[in-house]
């Protein structure tokens, strides 16, 4: 019998995933990228399906295995495959769920073909696909039982598979509302997935999820994070390098992270970090242990997943932890531009030299320590109204020292952090409107001196700020929930980073990477990584 796997599995492991990607062509063939978009479709790559069905730990004789949101059946058909290179026979039974009708004839035929070559190594697969919605379908699950009605029992699986889909869902979907104790705000479907597919596991089974990492961090995630982890311990954290090589074709924003949990309240003691770049997984993933206290951090009350990518990022969040004080205990602000330009478009002007007009500032105005105002024209709207009904709807701030700092980032940009200096003495007008993608620093007591304005941008601009950042989110945007929850140095420390600063002739990154080091007693080996970011 053991010769008969070998042999099959040497001759049929393969083609379950190549069938798999030649059914993916032959759909994405048919179907336009804005299509598959609406319904939140992003199909998972061979090499990282079969890395997700390697995370399983457990492998019984007989296992139970859900695959929501199955697509193609492509980590099912993982799942066959890694059964095929098991020694003793196995019986698997796959749940799999698919809305899509234009999919689900070809997921059927998929897991046909992945029946006879499971049967033809002796092993047996039985498999049923539901074509309804995985969280509708299965609202039960968080429905408060009353006395006239008894909830349906819930299947318990031993294993959980997917790769969700992406959207972001209204607070009043009936989505949201079936999940309204877990989840809060706008939350994003694949949130909702993860949910539901823990709670349909048995003790000690296993979740396995390809996501977006969003839900790591962020207010509208925190309920999430906190219910989820609460219920299941996580285990292993995959990260990818390149965020537009891992769903190349489908020009994905956000980064990709893929996470292996189990049902059980008791937290291992340390969690495997892996990395790869992009989708490829040909080459054997970096990894290592992290200490979870390290990873799942609560002291902000938060409950963020913090991933540092190696040793030396790491390193860098021991570095910003150890000061001592939070950024607003400094007595710093951070706020939100109040200017939604398509709600106001009566007090949107061209022309920046036009009477009783203020500076607006947008993202693009804000470059590594200056501020450019006014852009070269380019239909852009370059100032905004001072009038009364402006001023009364707080659209406008009053002219003072501020440290501006860019709420997104592009796709691959190489900092996510990006700030500038605005100062008074620099500004004739008594006032300044800022579009709401930028965010805005200030003192709540006081105004920022120059140099405290430097040195802030400074810190902003840096590469130890930006790793560190890069440990708690994987969105292009900048959240000011965050930037409020970190730790930050001493105003007297970021006056002396500034005053250094404002005497250089240029804002070199290694040179400003340099100071700031310098002032706050950080060489050896992190020194030599973080100037490799500042070139």
């Amino acid at each position: 019998m053991i010769s008969k796997l070998l042999r099959a599995s040497e001759k049929s492991t393969a083609e379950l995933l190549d069938l798999s990607s030649e059914f993916q062509g032959q759909y994405e063939a048919r179907t336009s990228l804005d299509e598959r978009k609406k319904r939140g479709q992003f199909f998972t790559p061979p090499p990282v399906a079969r890395f997700m069905a390697g995370l399983l730990s457990k492998f019984p004789q007989r296992i139970k295995v859900l695959d929501p949101g199955a697509g193609i059946g492509i980590l099912s058909a993982a799942v066959c495959e890694r059964t095929l290179r098991l020694r003793s026979p196995r019986h698997v039974e796959l749940v799999l769920y698919e809305t899509d009708q234009a999919v689900i004839r070809l997921l059927d035929e998929n897991m046909t073909r992945c029946r006879s070559v499971l049967k033809s190594a002796g092993h047996t697969l039985t498999y049923e696909i539901h074509a309804k919605d995985f969280i509708l379908s299965n609202r039960h699950a968080f429905q408060q039982p009353t006395l006239f009605d008894v909830r349906p029992q819930l299947t318990e699986f031993d294993a959980v598979i997917m790769n969700p889909p992406y959207f972001k869902i209204r607070k009043n979907s009936a989505y949201a509302r079936i999940m309204e104790r877990t989840v809060h705000g706008q939350p994003n479907i694949y949130a909702l997935f993860m949910a539901l597919a823990a709670e349909m596991l048995r003790p000690g089974g296993e979740l396995v999820a390809i996501t977006p990492r969003s839900f790591c961090s962020g207010v509208y995630f925190r309920g999430f994070r906190r219910w989820f982890l609460g219920r299941m311990s996580l285990r292993h954290i995959h990260l990818f390098e390149s965020r537009k090589d891992m769903f190349r074709s489908a020009k994905v924003l956000q980064e990709s992270v893929i996470t292996s949990t189990a049902r059980t309240t008791k937290p291992l003691n340390t969690i495997t970090v892996t990395t790869t770049f992009g989708a490829d997984m040909l080459q054997e993933p970096h990894s290592r242990q992290t200490a979870t206290t390290k990873v799942i951090d609560d002291s902000s009350g938060n409950m963020v997943i913090r991933i540092p990518e190696n040793a030396q990022d790491a390193r860098i969040m021991d570095v910003i932890e150890s000061w001592p004080k939070r950024f607003a205990d400094h007595g710093l602000c951070v706020s939100t531009g109040p200017v939604v330009l398509f709600r106001s478009t009566a007090f949107l002007l061209d022309n920046p030299n036009a009477r009783n007009a203020a500076p607006l500032l947008t993202m693009r105005n804000v470059q590594r320590f200056e501020t450019v105002w006014p852009l070269q024209a380019n239909g852009k709207p370059a100032a905004f109204k001072v009038c009364t009904e402006s001023l009364n709807r707080r659209l406008l701030l009053p002219t003072r020292n501020y440290v501006l700092l860019r709420r997104f980032s592009a796709k691959e940009e190489r900092r996510r952090l990006t700030a500038s200096c605005f100062l008074k003495a620099n500004e004739p007008g008594p006032y300044v409107a800022l579009e709401n993608h930028l965010n805005y620093i200030y003192h709540a007591e006081r105004e920022l001196t120059n140099n405290e304005t430097y040195g802030l941008a400074g810190i902003f601009n840096s590469a130890l700020l930006d790793r560190y950042f890069r440990t708690l989110s994987g969105n292009t945007q900048v959240n000011a929930t965050e930037l409020r929850a970190m730790n930050f140095p001493d105003l007297e420390t970021i006056s002396r980073i500034g005053r250094r600063i404002n005497t250089l002739r240029d804002f070199a990154a290694s040179k400003v990477e340099h100071i700031i080091l310098d002032e706050l007693g950080v060489n050896g080996i992190l020194e030599r990584y973080l100037m490799e970011f500042a070139r």
